[in-house]
């Protein structure tokens, strides 16, 4: 659930800075209008219950709804959606008072792995939306407060770019003390 609080939070972050761009054409009070934060779950029984508890929180989700089978068929994925104006720590924290975030929730009843869950993202979710930007988070993945806005920058510079990558840097955490963990070191 901290991975998963580390990238909802830093996202939600981004999307006020976005609403902060008051000068801008395409962003300000309303940008949260033109953001879409769509989670999918790769499984129903392997899903942290966790982070289905941080989900009922936001009021994406709601525990005791999803089915294995509806009237004899077997259910291949629930789709939750709401439009939030709360964050979520993992400690269960409820904070308001930011801005307003739309959330499509995929709960996918088997699971399929990452390639089927990007089936879903692009062949069920963006042919109903038909976005013109999309930005793909890994659980865990921490955008800095401005980094959604650059990636979206350079698709809306160069209409001929196809695909774009954001710094990755490592979290040192406080004081440097994870550059003692071999693992992160390297």
């Amino acid at each position: 659930e901290k991975l998963f609080d580390d990238s909802m939070s830093s996202i939600v972050k981004n999307i006020q800075h976005l609403q902060s761009r008051t000068k801008s054409k395409t962003w300000g009070p309303k940008a949260w209008e033109k953001i879409v934060v769509c989670i999918v779950a790769d499984g129903r029984a392997k899903c942290n219950a966790k982070v289905l508890k941080m989900l009922g929180l936001y009021g994406v989700y709601q525990e005791g709804i999803a089915k294995d089978s509806v009237m004899g068929k077997p259910v291949t994925a629930h789709i939750f959606e709401y439009s939030s104006q709360v964050v979520v720590d993992q400690m269960g924290n409820v904070a308001g008072g930011i801005a307003p975030v739309q959330i499509i929730f995929v709960l996918k009843e088997q699971n399929k792995k990452k390639l089927n869950s990007h089936r879903w993202f692009f062949d069920a979710i963006c042919a109903s939306l038909n976005p013109n930007v999309c930005i793909l988070i890994d659980v865990g993945t921490r955008p800095s407060g401005t980094s959604l806005y650059k990636l979206w920058k350079e698709f809306d510079k160069h209409s001929n770019v196809g695909g774009a990558c954001g710094e990755i840097c490592v979290d040192l955490g406080r004081g440097c003390v994870n550059v003692f963990n071999p693992l992160v070191a390297a």
